[in-house]
This record gives structure tokens, sequence and C-alpha cells, in this order.
């Protein structure tokens, strides 16, 4: 008898409606003919820990950005946390990735896009890319199904895509990576709308939870490098 490969589970992402339109419904469909287990909830389930790999958020500014990521740093599970902003702009978007949100859209946006975008954000959370899920640098040890980052004694927890962008500093082993090459690789190919400036807000991120920023260097006029010192 020969065996069966496992069934491939369909991605499981939970739409919470802070705020609901058609837009949303449209996305909600979008998301299901792309053989997503989609689930609608109201903000009832901030009352629970995050469950879920992906959470969607449709919200209107101003928008309560830290308790979301709070609620979802509640858990050990950490989902990606993706924005749609409502009746909002640029400005907003960027309030939420500087606040710890994995992405960010602002309606209308295209529902294909958004799936592309929910996809990426999975990638990120489930990046299974070494044996053992570590990979280290200098003093530095990157627990990538754990989501953590050791430095010095110190435990520091990451978001998906502060983890994307630290994984691809530390693969790059102290070459300077443009910010171009970071959006290409701790993005996505898929994230075309990401700005330049998503990788800023990430760095400083990543510095203010390190004991010694330096550690990411600038390298004027090319981007942004780990030291081993």
């Amino acid at each position: 008898m020969v065996d069966q490969p496992p069934a491939i589970e369909p991605l499981r992402v939970v739409v919470i409606t802070l705020v609901t339109t058609s837009h949303t419904q449209a996305v909600v469909a979008e998301l299901r003919r792309g053989a997503m287990q989609v689930e609608l909830r109201t903000a009832e389930i901030l009352d629970h820990d995050p469950e879920a790999p992906v959470y969607l958020v449709s919200l209107a500014p101003p928008v309560g950005a830290d308790a979301l990521v709070r609620w979802a740093n509640r858990s050990d599970l950490r989902p990606g946390l993706i924005g749609l902003i409502e009746h909002g702009g640029p400005a907003d978007a960027e309030a939420l990735l500087a606040a710890g949100f994995d992405d960010a859209a602002v309606a209308p946006v295209s529902t294909r896009e958004l799936a592309a975008r929910v996809r990426a954000v999975h990638r990120r959370v489930h990046w299974k890319g070494v044996p053992n899920g570590r990979v280290r640098f200098g003093e530095l040890t990157l627990d990538l199904y754990g989501r953590a980052l050791w430095f010095r004694g110190k435990t520091i927890a990451l978001t998906s895509i502060e983890l994307a962008v630290l994984r691809e500093l530390i693969k790059a082993r102290g070459r300077p990576l443009s910010r171009i090459e970071l959006l290409d690789r701790a993005w996505g190919e898929e994230d075309l709308e990401v700005s330049e400036r998503a990788v800023d807000n990430v760095i400083l991120r990543l510095r203010r939870k390190l004991p010694e920023p330096d550690v990411i260097e600038t390298v004027r006029s090319v981007g942004f490098r780990l030291t081993s010192g």
C-alpha cells in the first residue's frame, strides 16, 4: 500500500472587522476564492489570546495600533498582523507599520493584492530556511521558529517583519544590504507598494530593542549591515 502525502491545510486567516464596509466583504470573498480558511470576527475576539497565524484587521483612523500590537504579543504564537485602513491615507499606514504591524494597506486596494500580502506575511511568520531554526552572526542568535533574538544574555521578542529584516542582515554576514534589497528579500516581490521608508521604520524599531543599537550600522549611500563586534 502506497502512503498518500498529507493533505495541505488551507491558510487560516481571521478578519477582524472594527469597521465593516462593502470593500471588506469583497476582500473576504477574494481570500476564500484563494483557498484560504477565512473567519470573520468582531472586536470581541480581542478578549481572547490570538490563535490563528494571520489576522487582517479592518479599521479606520484614529486607530488603536498599539493596543492591537500588544494583543498580538499576548501569545507565543505572535501572529502576522495586517491593517486594512478604511477612510485613511499613507500616513495612517506608516503609523501602523511604526507601531509594529507586519503590513498595512489603505482602502480601496485590489483584493488580489491584499490576498498576496496575506500570503507574504504568512511566509514570513512561518519561514523555515535552516535545519534547527536558528541563524547566528557575531553575538546575535536568531530563532526563526520562536521569533526571538538572543544578544548577550538578553531575549528580545520580534514581530515577523523585524525577524525577516534581521534574518536577511544575518544571512548577509556583515555585507551591507540596500533598502531595495531588504524590501525584495524581507517583504517579497508581491509587496510592491511598500516604500523604502518602511525599511527605515523597521531598522529604527530593531535598534530601539537592541541593548547596543550600533550593532546595526548605517552604510552611507548603500544601506545597512551588521557589525560582528
